[in-house]
């Protein structure tokens, strides 16, 4: 059932006229529930006006994900935060300074945020194709009146199809209006997933974000056609997000010029590194060398690793503090013995995950493998499942494995005699 509060609010909504001049007097307090009431009930002009004389620096739309949300609610909530001339406002000036639309909400910049719901929002579907003028005006000039620009804060994501790509939805909408905005709007992306879009309208989304407020990037491109100036200005783009802390990249081209890994150098903030693709082979050194900060997680799945990629690893600056490390899906028989037991070696101070699935693993290698993953005390959990050993070759791995005192987890393969 509905509280007295929400039925108040209902109440008032009824006469929109009278809801928007209550809002000269309308205590702080009882703004989240007015807008809640008002999103609900697609009251336009409520919005807006609710948007433009909102009483605290942030404003969390997560209870717009689950609904069916209209474009005339989006354009409701995105014309409140148009900066307008001071001496038009009717309202008292509005103390908002981020609308948040990302997954989870948390406010610790700010003394005091609302929320209409914890629930998240994101919009991904389909609502019209965008304006023939789209990305034309720069947001790069100044603010049109002298006030603060205000903060969009969301993750985008971005999806191609059959090599086609039409920005639309959401992220469509909300590129054209931060563009239009002269500066009022400022758009600060946390996550960007991109899957199988060309380089060459990265490059043009790239431009109207807030790079340094990108903190996780993920790349999935699944196409043969790429041009070089394209790699290079979409590479340049990323070692810009100078507090990027997560960057996965797969299904790239096997043509891929390995020298654009140079560009990242300047991400001094990277943690998590994730590899999905084969043109790495005996070229990881160009991936890593360049990176500034040791990695705390390294995936690098199905990228054909040679032996000389292994000992590169074992010789690095990440050895010493990788904490997750999987190496699934290479042909590592040839690195035993020899660079992937001189790689666990290094590891081993501060290892907590160990993935060596399908690494053509052969049981007497596994074996070898043993004294070096011993040594890792602080490993939670080993996957070394889908090679090949006997029921007798994991018993006896899993008796010296006992060991480790932190190990909570282990996935073997099944005994070859199965």
């Amino acid at each position: 059932p509905l509280s007295l509060l929400d039925l108040a609010a209902q109440s008032l909504l009824s006469d929109e006229d009278s809801a928007l001049r209550a809002l000269r007097e309308l205590p702080a307090g009882l703004f989240p529930t007015l807008s809640a009431a008002a999103f609900d009930g697609g009251h336009v002009k409520t919005v807006t006006a609710m948007v433009q004389a909102w009483p605290f620096p942030c404003l969390h739309l997560g209870s717009l994900r689950d609904q069916s949300i209209t474009q005339d609610l989006l354009e409701a909530v995105l014309d409140g935060l148009q900066c307008i001339p001071p001496a038009t406002v009717g309202l008292s000036r509005s103390k908002l300074k981020v609308l948040d639309f990302t997954h989870d909400f948390v406010h610790s910049n700010w003394e005091e945020c609302s929320e209409t719901s914890p629930a998240p929002f994101v919009i991904t579907h389909m609502l019209e194709e965008p304006e023939p003028d789209q990305l034309t005006c720069s947001s790069r000039e100044g603010p049109p009146w002298d006030c603060e620009p205000v903060e969009i804060h969301t993750d985008l994501f971005l999806g191609g199809l059959f090599g086609f790509f039409h920005l639309s939805g959401f992220p469509s909408y909300i590129l054209q209006r931060v563009e239009k905005s002269r500066g009022c709007l400022r758009l600060r992306c946390r996550a960007l997933v991109v899957n199988r879009v060309p380089f060459c309208s990265l490059v043009e989304i790239l431009a109207v974000l807030e790079l340094e407020a990108i903190r996780e990037v993920r790349l999935h491109y699944h196409s043969r056609c790429c041009f070089l100036s394209d790699l290079i200005q979409f590479f340049t783009q990323v070692g810009r997000m100078h507090n990027l802390g997560n960057l996965i990249m797969s299904d790239i081209p096997w043509d891929f010029p390995t020298n654009c890994f140079s560009l990242l150098s300047p991400l001094g903030h990277l943690q998590k590194l994730h590899l999905i693709f084969g043109c790495l082979s005996g070229q990881l050194h160009k991936m890593l060398s360049g990176l500034q900060k040791p990695l705390e997680t390294l995936v690098i799945n199905g990228c054909r690793l040679t032996k000389s990629d292994i000992s590169y690893l074992s010789q690095s600056i990440h050895a010493t503090s990788l904490k997750e490390l999987v190496l699934c899906s290479n042909n590592l028989s040839q690195t035993v013995p020899g660079p992937l037991e001189v790689l666990l070696g290094e590891v081993s101070g501060t290892l907590q995950h160990l993935n060596l699935r399908s690494c053509r693993l052969k049981e007497a290698q596994l074996t070898a493998l043993l004294p070096a993953l011993c040594c890792c005390s602080h490993l939670h959990s080993l996957v070394f499942y889908d090679n090949v050993i006997s029921t007798s070759g994991i018993t006896h791995m899993l008796q010296h494995l006992a060991r480790l005192k932190e190990l909570r987890r282990v996935q073997y393969p099944v005994p070859a005699e199965c």
